[in-house]
């Protein structure tokens, strides 16, 4: 069996981010009772000059050491660590087969200065086969707030259920939330949206939409607060306003208005690149 299999896996590269991503990764699999297991990737030498082999193996050496040390005073209650022989984005995405979940921070050691999201993440994102975590510092910390995004497809409604059981583990409350622009809106609603109440009949389908979807979770998490936004405001917009009080938001990876073979949706795009909290993309 795999040392993958049903962990949360977390990529480390000694990095702020990956400190991060470290510390949410043994949080979750703490909550969720399931092994974390860290991979220090390789070295990536293009982004530094003359790296000798003692050097790499040097580095390779203090990272573990460094990741160790922080697993010392871990939550969860089995850890391991492993040091890849693969750089951090395939090494991460072929961890994703048997993994539960991804964990990695926004951006790691090689960066483009001024960049949102690294290289690294929208990578792992796009192509790894479990939910993957972009975790970063959020504006509010104090808040437990989770929001998830529903457009009603079944990658949404898949990130309902993962925000919904992430909630009632840490004891946070839900919101999830709609929003469209009007064009959308007479896509998808069709005869129930005409020039002289818009607003009104896409809220009103909106509503519906959501209440379909969250029909039977209040009977199997009575313990979470659930509330519901339908906003006539784009979704990547509405989620990134709303990420600013939130400890976390999720995201499905396409949403219904994604062409079948993109993997990742533009919504979901947008938000890990402008939330101002941790990020769940799941598929």
């Amino acid at each position: 069996m795999s040392a993958h299999t049903g962990a949360v896996v977390v990529g480390y590269d000694g990095s702020a981010d990956s400190d991060l991503a470290l510390a949410w990764a043994d949080h979750e699999a703490a909550h969720q009772g399931r092994p974390l297991h860290v991979i220090i990737s390789e070295v990536d030498r293009t982004q530094a000059l003359e790296v000798s082999v003692d050097w790499h193996a040097a580095r390779m050496a203090q990272l573990e050491s460094d990741a160790k040390q922080l697993l010392a005073e871990a939550r969860s209650r089995e850890t391991s660590v492993d040091i890849a022989t693969a750089p951090a984005a395939p090494a991460l995405i072929r961890a994703s087969k048997d993994a539960a979940l991804v964990v990695l921070g926004a951006r790691g050691h090689s960066l483009v200065s001024g960049a949102l999201l690294g290289s690294v993440s929208q990578h792992v994102v796009r192509h790894a086969a479990c939910p993957v975590v972009v975790t970063r510092q959020p504006y509010d910390p104090q808040s437990r707030r989770v929001v998830v995004g529903v457009d009603g497809s079944e990658e949404s409604l898949r990130a309902l259920s993962f925000a919904i059981d992430h909630a009632d583990r840490t004891g946070g409350t839900l919101t999830a939330v709609h929003g469209w622009g009007m064009r959308q809106a007479r896509s998808r609603f069709g005869a129930l949206v005409g020039p002289a109440h818009d607003v009104a009949a896409a809220t009103a389908a909106a509503e519906r939409l959501l209440g379909e979807a969250l029909a039977g979770l209040a009977e199997r998490y009575p313990d979470v607060q659930v509330t519901t936004e339908a906003i006539p405001v784009p979704p990547a917009q509405v989620l990134a306003d709303a990420s600013q009080d939130a400890s976390l938001v999720v995201v499905g990876a396409r949403g219904r208005g994604a062409f079948a073979e993109l993997l990742l949706g533009s919504v979901s795009q947008a938000v890990l690149h402008h939330a101002r909290c941790p990020v769940v993309v799941v598929r």
